[in-house]
Order: C-alpha cells, then structure tokens, then sequence
C-alpha cells in the first residue's frame, strides 16, 4: 500500500508528539528498582510528606526524624518529611491537615487508619515499583494481607521485642540459676516461684508482662474476635482456657496476693522491674527498652517461653507498618519513602545501632542488632526474636482494642475469685457488645 507524501507529512509529526507523550508517561511511573533494595524512583517533583503517629511520646519529634525524617530526606531531596506526633485525626482532618503516611502498630492500625479510612491498597505502587515482598518477614506480610482482607495496605519496617528480660542481680541475691534460652513456660513458672518472696519487708514477685499483647501474640494463633462473624473468641475457643490457666498461675503465687489489683498491668509491672527492681523477670513484647528505662541494672536477654508441645515457635509478631494514605496527593512519593524504610541500605545501620528489630526476612542481619550500641555489650540480643514467628491469628479492626480485656480476665480469677470460664465468658460478652455498638454507630454514619 502506498503512501502520499501530504499524508506522509501529516503522520510524522503525529508519531513524533505520541513518542514524546509516551516517553513523558514512562518518566512519571515508578521505575524498577536497582538491585530490588527500594522502590524505585518515582518523579521528582518537590513533596512534602506529612506523616503521622498517634503515640508521641513512643516516637518524640527530634527521635523520629533522626531515624526515619532524615535518612528520607537525604535519600530523596525532592522530598521533605513533616512529623505530625500525636493529635486527634478528625480535628487534623477539619482543619485541612494533609497526611501522607501514618505508622503505627498493627494493634493501633485499625484506630490510626481504618476508623478514619486513610486506608490505601498499595498493591498496584508494589508491582509498579518491582518491589519485592519476599525480602520481608512473611508472617507480618500475612498479618498486612488480613487486615486488607487481601490487598495492603503498608509494609511493616519494623517489630517489638519477643524476649524476657532480668535483673541478674536478683538471681544472684536469691541464689536462682539464670534463665536460658529454650525454657519452657513451664520452667519459667519454676523459676517465678522462687523468685516470688518478702525479704527484708520487701515483697518481690517472679514474672511482669503486658496480658493484652501477650493474648494477642499467643504461640497458637488463637483468635481474639472471628474476622467472618465479628464475634469474640474467647468463649467459643476452648484454647483460651489453657492459655489463661498457663498465664494466671504465676499471678496465683503467694507473693502477688500483696500487689494491688489495679496494678497488675504492663505500665505497672514495667515500672517494678526497671525502678523499683522488685520484679526479676519482665516479657519484654510491647517495646524496645531504652538505656534510659534500664539504666545501671545488671540485666540480661533469655528467649521468648516456648510451649513445650510447640517447641519451636516463638509468638505472633507485632509489626509497626507504615501506610500510604488514601488523601495522600503523593502516593509515588509516599510509597517511595516506606519501600526505602524496609530496604537492607536503610536497615542495617539501624539494626546495628540498635534503633530497633528488623522487619526483614534476613537473619544474619539479626545477628548483626545492636553491635554499635555499647548497650548491648555482651548481652544475648539474639534473644530479641525468635527463630520462628507464630502464623498471624484473626487480623481485623476489632482485635487490637480488645485484647486489652485479658487484663481483666486476669483480674477477675487472681483477685475477685472468679473461675477461668466464667471470666471467659464475661469478657466475651463485654467484647461482642462494644463490636454491636460500633458496627452500629458505623452504620448510622
């Protein structure tokens, strides 16, 4: 077929304009990324990030930009991060607040994210920018996968502690060998018994932890509310009596019956064993300690408590993800900055420094936690994670603002005589209600 040359010159300047606009199209997508360590580049159009965190005083201004503000910025010089700390998200929101990325644990996700839906599917920037999701613990991509019933939201950059952490100096004051990695919760209980004493008209007890994030974070994967019905699991799932008997029983040693009530609780308990020094053992699973929190106690790290029918499982993970939002204007970028947070350039530094544990499918870089940081001289930092995290249980809005009722639980037996199952029940029944009522104020909306 032949072609005139009026129509020849008519074509030309036609295919020139969708070379040029097809060129320009490329360069505004995500590229692949080099050597698949970040996401790769997005445009380089100058945006300010503005990025959220409900719990200032976990991440103060000055701390987080240290850590997470500046190291994105140098990276990425188009971009400037803001840090909003703390504040209430409707009066942000009302007052015309753009918020680009918001962190938080998966147990503050639902109330940071989804009760405001910032949620975001990041699924399509994730294969744009070849971003590889196997470079990441897998059982904390599952965990990002059930709350998006299937999408995803955000990639998990780093996770708490699954450790126990104790006061040598109590052992060596009561003559008790130190734990060991391995132990099962069985001898732990063993260990807490002879530690649980009055000495001196001093009452010191074994074992401190936070109940809520320990249900939540339970070696068996049981659910604390079904994902499907929306009900709670804890008086249909017969698991959650031996896990509350096996839990309970060190709260029933003599030595607690001297502990106020009330004051059976992570914060409390915490602040018995990092100032007072009356408690010898703390599961360290809700935060990294600081140098500050410990100070000049003689400590040491043993291994998260195994069951001993499950000896080689470590608890659930609780990952802190951080979310591109649905109102972000600068998703590219935003997306950008997250995948460069979980990239091995970003992380070793931070591992090293001990800034916090490693949301990487890499152990070696495991090994490597804390080895800038005098703090951890000499210490069993391996201890910090498990070998082998738990499968993520139910993964839903409702999970992480009731797992705070096995406190009660916990209360309930300990102090107010109740039995395991009726204390079960009870707090089922707390839990199903509240879900009514918010899936009722939701509807009206």
């Amino acid at each position: 077929m032949r072609v005139s040359m009026n129509r020849m010159n008519r074509i030309v300047p036609l295919l020139l304009f969708l070379v040029i606009l097809l060129s320009a199209c490329s360069n505004s997508r995500v590229a692949p990324a080099a050597g698949g360590d970040t996401a790769a580049a997005s445009n380089r159009q100058p945006a300010e990030l503005s990025v959220y965190f409900p719990y200032p005083a976990d991440w103060p201004e000055e701390e987080f930009m240290k850590t997470f503000g500046q190291p994105i910025m140098s990276k990425f010089p188009h971009v400037t991060v803001k840090y909003i700390p703390g504040g209430k998200i409707t009066e942000l929101l009302a007052a015309g607040q753009k918020i680009d990325i918001v962190f938080a644990s998966i147990g503050a996700s639902p109330g940071s994210l989804l009760d405001y839906r910032l949620e975001y599917d990041i699924g399509p920037l994730i294969k744009q920018a070849n971003y590889n999701l196997n470079r990441l613990e897998p059982t904390m991509v599952d965990t990002a996968r059930q709350l998006a019933g299937g999408g995803i939201y955000g990639l998990p950059v780093y996770t708490t502690p699954a450790a126990l952490y104790y006061n040598k100096d109590l052992f060596d004051k009561f003559g008790v060998p130190y734990p060991k990695d391995g132990m099962t919760w069985d001898d732990l209980y063993e260990l807490s018994k002879s530690l649980t004493r009055t000495d001196g008209g001093v009452n010191y007890t074994g074992l401190g932890s936070s109940y809520g994030h320990l249900a939540m974070m339970n070696q068996q994967s049981i659910p604390i509310v079904y994902t499907d019905t929306k009900k709670s699991a804890y008086d249909t799932d017969l698991r959650w009596k031996s896990f509350a008997d096996n839990l309970i029983r060190f709260y029933k040693l003599p030595g607690y019956a001297a502990v106020d009530p009330s004051k059976i609780s992570e914060p409390h308990e915490r602040n018995r064993f990092f100032k007072d020094r009356t408690v010898a053992m703390f599961l360290g699973i809700s935060a990294l300690y600081t140098s500050q929190e410990i100070g000049n106690m003689n400590w040491d790290l043993a291994s998260f408590p195994v069951l001993k029918e499950m000896p080689d499982m470590g608890p659930q993970a609780y990952p802190t993800y951080f979310y591109v939002t649905s109102i972000s204007q600068h998703k590219d970028q935003a997306f950008e900055a997250i995948a460069y947070l979980t990239s091995e350039e970003y992380q070793t530094r931070q591992i090293q420094d001990g800034k916090f544990l490693t949301s990487l499918n890499d152990k070696e870089l495991r090994k490597s936690f804390g080895k800038n940081n005098p703090m951890y001289a000499g210490k069993n930092s391996k201890a910090l994670q498990p070998d082998k995290y738990a499968p993520a249980g139910s993964v839903n809005k409702y999970n992480g603002p009731n797992n705070g009722e096995f406190v009660t639980i916990v209360r309930d037996v300990v102090y107010n005589t109740k039995d395991v199952n009726t204390a079960l029940r009870e707090a089922a029944e707390r839990v199903n209600k509240k879900i009514q009522q918010a899936e009722a104020a939701a509807a009206s909306k």
